[in-house]
């Protein structure tokens, strides 16, 4: 109050105590003089209630004893408190109450992070909030996964942390929710939602098992995972970068030959940059990791190379058990294939920050195997094949190879006595032709003499095969892209 309002001899509400949810305690007081300077001196007629022990800010008052106080601090007159009492008691306690609904549903909200449910509707957003503080959430959904998966107790935790990163936590929750043995789950919620995912963290957890603890399993091949949906989903993701102004660059994948599947060629230009894990064996034949007919290192410890090569193979070299190399980087592919179909299931209709991470991060553990093999941006095999793309001959290009490659066991001495001399010496002019564009792709050290344009053909042969030779394992089908071979058994 201010000290013109103070009269002498008039009782006053002298506030003791102001809990923090509750009304405010006060002592009665009665001025007994005023001092001026914004002080009167009172007597406590009455102390009031006591206040808790240790109470914060409490003011202790004994009945009858005088105190100078400053006006400030004297609330109202006594007849008043009552009524003013209750008020603030009230407010105090609406606000109070506030708080802890906010707070039990934020606990709520929270727990609800690492509840597994496989009946819950996909939520609307995914965009984690919460990522400064999850490590614990992280790792009791590592211990949810051992339940969910009913492991027992044939898997540790430092086991599972690695699977479970990346993600934001919810997401995480919910591909738990997915059953990794197919069975889908109700229409729009998360278990029908997450099941590829599911599945492929589940094969990782597998695949990354030494040769002592049994790892084979099916690794999934990228032409499983990857389709139209992936691809309109990285479109996207790419015209929203263009449109803002900024470009988002794919590892380097060549041009490939128009005798690859033209859906093959199509996801190459998105994906053939994506690394696929090749076993370990001796023969001729490739096989993926998890193939039964080899074994194998894990899946991260193996020889890899780029899906765009594979797709240049003979199927006679693709294991017909396992079809050859398979996906390398599971947990990034889990993470990718997750973010595509929350997108899909969503309508196509936004992207959120995590899951175009979800895709760079992918683009980012081709670069970290790329960058363990100390392979460049454009390797070799990259220029031969982008080189030889370019204006293939076609259905010429039988009559070059027949010359090339004519020995005394393989007939082909047969279709070239059916040439007249003016395609013989077309079929030389352009197996020349390609051998120099071969050559010319060639770092300078690797290059030899040129050919003179009037070359016997047997001079011609010998570079062929010494080419091939030092190529073969570079390049496959090194002879369809030099020569085509339109009809042939790819």
């Amino acid at each position: 109050m201010k000290q013109a309002d103070l009269l002498v001899g008039n009782e006053y509400a002298y506030p003791t105590y102001k809990p923090y949810d509750d009304a405010p305690v006060a002592a009665r007081v009665r001025v007994v003089s005023v001092d001026g300077r914004g002080k009167v001196t009172v007597q406590v007629v009455d102390p009031g209630a006591k206040p808790p022990k240790n109470a914060w800010g409490a003011r202790l008052v004994k009945r009858n004893e005088q105190q100078q106080v400053a006006t400030r601090d004297i609330a109202c007159p006594w007849e008043e408190w009552a009524e003013r009492a209750a008020s603030i008691g009230a407010e105090l306690k609406t606000r109070v109450a506030k708080q802890r609904s906010w707070f039990d549903e934020l606990e709520q909200s929270r727990a609800d992070r690492v509840i597994v449910d496989a009946g819950r509707v996909l939520p609307e957003e995914y965009d984690d909030e919460f990522t400064r503080a999850d490590t614990e959430e992280r790792g009791t959904l590592t211990t949810a996964y051992i339940k969910a998966r009913g492991l027992g107790e044939f898997v540790t935790l430092d086991e599972l942390r690695p699977l479970l990163v990346d993600l934001p936590v919810p997401v995480l929750r919910d591909i738990l929710a997915s059953d990794t043995r197919r069975q889908s789950g109700t229409p729009g919620t998360v278990a029908s939602v997450f099941i590829r995912s599911a599945e492929l963290l589940e094969v990782a957890r597998i695949a990354s098992m030494d040769r002592h603890r049994n790892a084979g399993t099916e690794i999934p091949q990228p032409g499983d995972l990857l389709g139209e949906h992936e691809v309109a989903f990285v479109n996207t993701i790419l015209e929203g970068i263009t449109a803002s102004g900024g470009e988002l660059l794919l590892p380097p994948v060549p041009t490939l030959p128009d005798w690859v599947d033209e859906d093959m060629r199509t996801i190459a230009s998105l994906f053939g940059w994506l690394r696929v894990a090749v076993a370990d064996t001796s023969g001729e034949m490739l096989h993926s990791p998890g193939c039964t007919v080899v074994r194998s290192r894990p899946v991260l410890l193996v020889d890899h190379v780029p899906w765009w090569l594979v797709m240049l193979e003979s199927p006679r070299r693709l294991c017909s058990k396992c079809d050859g190399p398979a996906v390398r980087d599971l947990v990034p592919m889990a993470g990718f294939v997750a973010a595509v179909d929350v997108w899909h299931a969503r309508g196509c209709d936004r992207i959120e920050q995590w899951q175009q991470a979800a895709f760079q991060r992918l683009i980012a553990a081709t670069m970290t195997a790329r960058t363990q093999a100390l392979e460049p941006d454009i390797t070799l095999a990259w220029r031969i094949t982008a080189t030889l793309a370019e204006d293939p001959p076609g259905h010429d290009g039988w009559a070059a190879y027949a010359l090339m490659t004519v020995t005394a066991w393989n007939r082909l001495d047969e279709a070239i006595d059916r040439l007249t001399p003016v395609q013989q010496e077309a079929a030389r002019v352009l197996a020349r032709e390609r051998l120099t564009t071969l050559e010319a792709a060639l770092p300078s050290s690797q290059r030899l003499l040129p050919l003179p344009r009037a070359v016997d053909i047997q001079v011609l042969r010998e570079r062929y095969r010494d080419l091939k030779r030092r190529h073969e394992n570079t390049v496959p089908q090194l002879d369809r892209l030099l020569f085509t071979l339109p009809g042939a058994d790819s």
